[in-house]
């Protein structure tokens, strides 16, 4: 069976990690659109747990001097590498149009922080989408030095009581797309589960 055509489903397929950027800024209300939509994910006990603390560009500026200035952040995720990997991360930081660091609010009890948790992700799939579809390129990280509590809290979260997400870079893409990557087929990730097979 061919796979469905919709403009939803050329959204999906399209979506693309892409990590360099040519440092166009993303205007405000852009920004909220994509935000808007990416509210609307699934939410159990309506908690809406998902946070968004959106860094335009003059705000990533100033990150990547705190970043600088802050020696703890330097140190992750070890001292060895941890240099290194911030120097990478400061060559980057200038291209990105704008960042938005997804957090959500903790739960005391497991199984409801889980849910809250898939909840805020679901909030992250719904703005890489809605990104794609507005002909930005995003990419999803998890660098140490960007989730690192130090950097939540100056971005204005609480560690205390947020989980961290990633950061979502959004930009207009420096270059060609990233070739489309190889997915197993469906069938050796599906299993049906028969009435007849059971007692």
């Amino acid at each position: 069976m061919n796979p469905p055509s919709s403009p939803l489903a050329d959204v999906i397929r399209a979506r693309r990690t892409v990590k360099s950027f040519t440092g166009q800024p993303i205007a405000r209300p852009a920004l909220e659109a994509l935000l808007e939509l990416a509210r609307w994910a699934p939410t159990h006990r309506l908690s809406e747990p998902w946070r968004f603390y959106c860094l335009e560009q003059p705000a990533i500026a100033a990150l990547a001097r705190y970043l600088v200035a802050e020696p703890q952040i330097a140190q992750v995720p070890d001292p060895a590498k941890g240099a290194a990997k911030l120097a990478k991360l400061l060559e980057r930081l200038p291209g990105a149009g704008a960042i938005i660091q997804v957090t959500w609010v903790r739960a005391d009890e497991t199984a409801i922080d889980l849910e809250d948790h898939a909840a805020a992700a679901a909030a992250v799939q719904n703005l890489l989408l809605a990104a794609t579809a507005a002909g930005f390129a995003s990419y999803w990280s998890t660098t140490a030095a960007l989730v690192h509590p130090l950097t939540l809290r100056w971005c204005g979260a609480d560690p205390a009581r947020e989980g961290a997400l990633g950061a979502i870079w959004l930009g207009m893409a420096a270059g060609a797309p990233p070739t489309v990557p190889a997915r197993r087929p469906l069938a050796d990730r599906l299993t049906y589960v028969s009435a007849v097979d059971r007692p």
